[in-house]
C-alpha cells in the first residue's frame, strides 16, 4: 500500500522516475557526436585554431542542414574533437606510401590502417585535402568514402573520408553522404523507378561524389536510417541518443547555429569560388539559391549561393530553398 501511494503522487506532481540510460521518450533526436581528424593537406588552409574550429563547426551545421527535414528521428551533428594529425601519423593513418590509392579504396577503415584512431567515438570524419576526385591512376570521380551503418560501431566501422577544400565548404555534400552512409542509407543508384530513384537527384543519387540536385535524403534513405538506428542494441543506442563528450579545445568555441553565408559575412559566392563578379552587382537581391558569374576571361558559370543564404520561404541549402531549421527550432521551443 505504501509503495502504491508513492507511485501516486510521484505520477500526480508529475515527476517521473529516472530509467538507467536514458528516457525511453527522449529517442526522437540523434545527438551523434563527430571527431574530425585532419590531415596535413587539409590543415594547410586552417592554421588559425580558433578560425579552424569556428569553420568546422559551421561546416557541420552546414552538413546538417541536409538532414532537417528528418523528424523521426532528428539528426543533430555535434563536433566533439579536432585531431590535427603530423607527417609520421598520416603515414600509419594512409598505410604509409599508398596514400592515394588506399584513401581511395578506404582501406584505412579496415585493418590495413595503423593509425590508433579514438575509441568510443559516434563518428569519425577524416577531413583530406587531397584531391581524389583526379587522383592517379584510378581516375577518381570520388569525394567521400564511409560504410553503411557504421556509425556507433567499433572496429573502424564509424569512420569515414571526406575531402573539402578548407576555405569554401566544398566538401559538404560530400561529408553528407559519408554520414548518411554511416547511419545506415545505401545510395539510390540501384533503386527501381520511383520516388527514390536515382534520376529524382537526392543526396544519394551518385555514388561518392558529393554532388546532386537536391539537398536532402530520398524517402528511401530516410526510412533505412531510422530503421537501422532504432533497430540497434542497448549499447549502440546509448551513443546515437545520449550526450556526447566534447573535448575541451572544441568547447572554447562557442555553440553556434552560424552556416556559411554568416561565415563569410554576405561575401559574394562568385568573387569566393571564381574570383570573379557577379552577373547582377546587387546579387543578395537576386530571387533564388543560384547566382550567375561573369567570369574576367569571358563566359558565365553557375553557383550555388552559401548555405543559410535567406531566400523566399527560408534559407539555401545545396542550391535549393528549404524552411530555416532554426527558426523552426526556436518556436518550437518557446
Amino acid at each position: 500500500m505504501f509503495a502504491f501511494t508513492v507511485l501516486l503522487i510521484l505520477s500526480l506532481t508529475g515527476v517521473h522516475m529516472a530509467t538507467n540510460k536514458r528516457d525511453i521518450r527522449q529517442e526522437t533526436e540523434v545527438r551523434l557526436g563527430v571527431t574530425m581528424i585532419l590531415d596535413l593537406h587539409y590543415m594547410t588552409h586552417l592554421r588559425h585554431s580558433s578560425h579552424m574550429t569556428r569553420y568546422l563547426k559551421t561546416f557541420l551545421n552546414a552538413v546538417q542542414l541536409r538532414f532537417s527535414d528528418m523528424t523521426d528521428p532528428k539528426i543533430k551533428l555535434i563536433l566533439t574533437d579536432v585531431i590535427l594529425i603530423n607527417a609520421a601519423e598520416q603515414e600509419k593513418l594512409y598505410d604509409k606510401y599508398y596514400v592515394l590509392m588506399n584513401t581511395i579504396y578506404g582501406s584505412w577503415t579496415r585493418s590495413n590502417s595503423e593509425y590508433k584512431f579514438p575509441q568510443n567515438a559516434g563518428i569519425i570524419l577524416i577531413m583530406t585535402g587531397f584531391d581524389l576526385w583526379n587522383a592517379d591512376p584510378l581516375t577518381g570521380d570520388m569525394t567521400n568514402s564511409g560504410e553503411v551503418n557504421g556509425a556507433c560501431t567499433q572496429n573502424k566501422k564509424n569512420i569515414a573520408l571526406s575531402e573539402d577544400d578548407g576555405l569554401t565548404f566544398s566538401g559538404v555534400g560530400s561529408a553528407a553522404q559519408a554520414i548518411a552512409r554511416l547511419l545506415g542509407a545505401s545510395f539510390d543508384i540501384d533503386r527501381p523507378s520511383g520516388e527514390c530513384s536515382r534520376d529524382k537527384g537526392y543526396l544519394l543519387s551518385s555514388n561518392y561524389t558529393g554532388v546532386s540536385a537536391r539537398y536532402n535524403l530520398s524517402d528511401c534513405g530516410k526510412n533505412e536510417i531510422k530503421q537501422a538506428i532504432y533497430a540497434s542494441d542497448e549499447k549502440r543506442k546509448n551513443c546515437f541518443f545520449g550526450e556526447p563528450t566534447i573535448q575541451s579545445s572544441v568547447s572554447q568555441v562557442k555553440e553556434s547555429q552560424e552556416l556559411p553565408i554568416d561565415f563569410y559575412n554576405y561575401t559574394n559566392p562568385c568573387n569566393l569560388v571564381y574570383g570573379s563578379p557577379s552577373c547582377k552587382r546587387a546579387w543578395k537581391k537576386v530571387d533564388g539559391c543560384k547566382l550567375e558569374c561573369c567570369l574576367k576571361e569571358g563566359g558565365n558559370k553557375t553557383v550555388n549561393k552559401h548555405d543559410g543564404a535567406p531566400c523566399k520561404d527560408g534559407i539555401c541549402s545545396n542550391g535549393e530553398c528549404i524552411p530555416d531549421p532554426r527558426i523552426i527550432k526556436n518556436l518550437k521551443e518557446n
